[in-house]
């Protein structure tokens, strides 16, 4: 019988490639739009300015020997911006360390990879947290689960739509269940989510939903154990930095942008324009003319989702000529393609794949700043980065490391940029893990 390789298959060696091959994104353009500003020599736990929200109105035209315009005064409204505090765990056994240590024994180091696959984790959940509104919220449920362990979802990040509602939800996430009505804890509704299927609606927990849970509840992130029966300051609710959902608004997402009521100061509204339908010229003109008239705004980018920026390049299809310098290969796509930079009017479009379906955000961003007390650091205050788990009887021979980032997002100026909600675009399912 002639040798093959099935019978030879014990003979031979597997040849390893060198490196570990980076699937997950980490990419967050949007992050760098944001002026750095230092926030260490403020300390506490605000940033803390006067912003000038109103003119004095004592000036006007008078007759000769007339009574003069009574005096006025400017108006000035306290801007506080709290620090927000995102903080990401990892743990190894000291096997693991001493096991991965050179090229021989393993493609890469444990201890380098947990420590820079955790800093790319916590950029990648930034990059969510810098498109929303500081509360959050990963989807509200859709409809009561009862008593099962598949829950229907929608409005991924907060925002109103039935598509692709677990986007933000990962397998391995603890989340729970907050009342929309009261801001608490559904009691004892923590749950690991298992599995998110790939139609995007729904995902399924270890163990059965509680009867408390209800339609349009809040699901947020909870950082204490499964078997609690829960509570609002272990959760991610309302704790997260504040992204452009919340800093370029009218009032429909975040009713006081730090510490500045916009019902009080309209001033501090932004230009919002609902219900858009299908993208047209016209639309994005019109909201680029208001920001000019209502804030002096100068829009420099236009932020939005990938399936907004295609809605935005089919509109100028019959306008589109196609031509290259050799017609027997003409070109129907667009610098997209290549991941090029889009354009409306010069203004420079920038696809960001965390950003709400349906929305785009028309920025100023030299308004745009990112208040900083914590870059980003490990632990450290007890002189070492890794510390030993456990102590006594529970001693451990494994260790933990906490990285660190303190800061927060804010927009100088509102009513220097605009948003417009409501665009048509066709969503194609893509869960972001």
């Amino acid at each position: 019988m002639p040798q093959d390789t099935a019978a030879y298959d014990a003979a031979l060696k597997t040849v390893y490639e060198g490196g570990i091959r980076e699937l997950i994104p980490t990419k967050v353009r949007l992050y760098n739009k944001f002026k750095e500003r230092d926030a260490k020599d403020w300390g506490g736990r605000y940033v803390e300015f006067p912003a000038r929200v109103g003119r004095n109105q004592g000036s006007g035209f008078a007759s000769e020997r007339g009574q003069l315009p009574a005096a006025g005064a400017q108006q000035y409204a306290t801007v506080r911006i709290p620090m927000r505090y995102q903080y990401g765990r990892m743990q190894l056994s000291a096997q693991v360390m001493k096991a991965s240590q050179g090229s021989k024994a393993a493609f890469a180091p444990a201890m380098e990879q947990e420590m820079d696959g955790l800093i790319k984790d916590m950029t990648a959940e930034m990059g969510r947290a810098i498109c929303y509104d500081g509360r959050g919220i990963l989807a509200l449920t859709n409809g009561d689960p009862g008593a099962t362990s598949t829950v229907t979802v929608d409005s991924p990040g907060g925002v109103a739509g039935a598509t692709n509602g677990a986007r933000f939800i990962n397998p391995g996430q603890r989340i729970t269940f907050v009342n929309p009505g009261t801001g608490a804890v559904r009691a004892s509704a923590v749950e690991d989510v298992v599995t998110v299927p790939a139609a995007g609606t729904t995902f399924t927990t270890g163990t059965t939903a509680v009867a408390a849970i209800a339609d349009n509840d809040y699901i947020v992130k909870y950082h204490g154990a499964q078997a609690d029966a829960g509570a609002i300051g272990n959760t991610s609710y309302n704790k997260e930095s504040m992204g452009l959902l919340g800093l370029i608004d009218d009032g429909t997402y975040v009713a006081t942008l730090h510490g500045v009521s916009r019902t009080t100061y309209p001033i501090f509204q932004s230009t919002v324009i609902g219900t858009v339908g299908a993208i047209s010229a016209d639309v994005i003109q019109r909201a680029i003319d208001l920001v000019d008239q209502r804030g002096d705004g100068e829009i420099d980018t236009l932020v939005m989702h990938h399936s907004v920026r295609r809605s935005y390049l089919a509109s100028m299809d019959t306008e589109r000529r196609y031509i290259s310098g050799d017609l027997q290969r003409p070109d129907a796509g667009t610098v997209a393609a290549k991941k090029g930079t889009t354009r409306f009017g010069g203004i420079e479009i920038m696809e960001e794949k965390y950003a709400p379906y349906g929305v785009i955000v028309g920025g100023d961003t030299s308004t745009w700043t990112r208040y900083v007390e914590v870059a980003g650091e490990w632990v450290d205050e007890d002189g070492a980065i890794l510390d030993r788990i456990g102590s006594g009887a529970t001693l451990e021979d494994s260790f933990e490391a906490v990285y660190r980032v303190w800061q927060n997002f804010h927009c100088e100026k509102p009513s220097a940029n605009f948003r417009l909600d409501g665009v048509t675009a066709t969503v194609v399912v893509a869960h972001i893990d």
